[in-house]
């Protein structure tokens, strides 16, 4: 009986060393915590200013995680401070749409191995001051949540992950693309009663931040009763009140030929990059097929990577958009952007 209370006394304390260690192996603690006061972004109590990119399939594997992670300093040297990652994963883009990992079992669990992927890149986002934007639920693996209490399972074991872990310099994306039509299974994802569908969706992620992405475009709106975040896509305008988020701008290269973009395109981008520039209380992350899909025409996609600069096949890539920000907004060193011999940008 002695020797029983031993084992289990020694059992415990390995679950409270493991839990109070990362993924390799050193202590962790809550990271820095992100909020919106009125219509502006905090990090860690101090005022943050945000330029994103969205890599929605970044949790894909182990690998994919780890080269992301190992693109940060890049990004960061070059103003981006804000990255886009799904748990169940957005269009795998060429040759399959469906290619995206999904971090949720069928009753809802969060897979163990997604959460440590997960963990490792939040906590490494932290250490550079960065903020994660984490989508929760996507319109090409809803169908695979059995039940509506399987995706309630679902964002809260995920809420409840971040929590737990104290994973604070996040917010999340509930549903993304609320609405859609095409897609989209579970009638709690889309209208009618939209309102009251997305309240009770975030009455189960407590201490969160978060909101839901209405599909674009869609009569469904991006803001309701409980959210904190006005979260937008694509073409939807930027809006008036409140803290948003265009978590998805237009993509403007293909999945069959990514990271290739004609002079129209760069054009359209960075006339966005301006919009978002002067609009204090919105921010954007940019969308493309380079940085989203999973093998693509370039057969080595995901490419958190800024490449060339999109010019052709032998210069894909999306350097233009790194360069911008870098030359209109500045290098990030938390809290700060600090701009070099360059135009005057947004200061938080």
């Amino acid at each position: 009986m002695e020797r029983s209370r031993i084992v289990a006394a020694r059992a415990l304390v390995l679950v409270a060393i493991l839990a109070a260690t990362g993924r390799a192996g050193e202590p962790v603690g809550p990271t820095r915590e992100f909020e919106v006061r009125g219509d502006r972004p905090f990090l860690g109590g101090r005022p943050v200013d945000l330029w994103g990119i969205r890599c929605a399939n970044t949790l894909h594997s182990t690998a994919v995680t780890d080269i992301h992670i190992n693109n940060f300093d890049r990004m960061i040297a070059h103003g981006i401070n804000l990255i886009g990652v799904s748990i169940q994963g957005s269009n795998g883009g060429w040759p399959d749409p469906g290619a995206g990992l999904d971090g949720f079992r069928r009753d809802g669990r969060l897979r163990p191995e997604v959460a440590d992927r997960l963990e490792a890149l939040v906590r490494a986002a932290d250490r550079r001051g960065m903020v994660v934007e984490v989508g929760i639920l996507s319109p090409r693996k809803d169908q695979n949540l059995h039940d509506e209490a399987a995706i309630r399972r679902a964002i809260e074991e995920a809420g409840r992950f971040l929590v737990a872990r104290g994973l604070k310099n996040v917010f999340v994306d509930l549903m993304h693309e609320f609405d859609q039509s095409e897609r989209i299974d579970h009638a709690l994802l889309r209208e009618p009663d939209g309102a009251a569908k997305k309240a009770r969706l975030t009455a189960v992620a407590p201490d969160v931040e978060v909101g839901v992405c209405p599909s674009f475009p869609s009569d469904t709106a991006d803001s309701y009763p409980g959210m904190d975040v006005r979260i937008i896509q694509k073409a939807a305008p930027i809006p008036s009140e409140g803290f948003g988020v265009n978590i998805e701008t237009l993509r403007r290269d293909v999945f069959e030929d990514d990271g290739v973009f004609n002079e129209g395109s760069i054009a359209a981008i960075l006339d966005d990059c301006r919009r978002y520039l002067d609009a204090p209380n919105a921010v954007m992350i940019f969308h493309s097929a380079y940085t989203q899909g999973i093998t693509n025409r370039s057969g080595t996609a995901p490419h958190p990577e800024a490449g060339g600069y999109g010019t052709s096949a032998t210069d894909r890539g999306i350097r233009f958009y790194d360069d911008w920000v870098r030359d209109h907004v500045g290098r990030y060193e938390y809290p700060d952007h600090i701009q070099a011999d360059a135009p005057a940008g947004r200061q938080p």
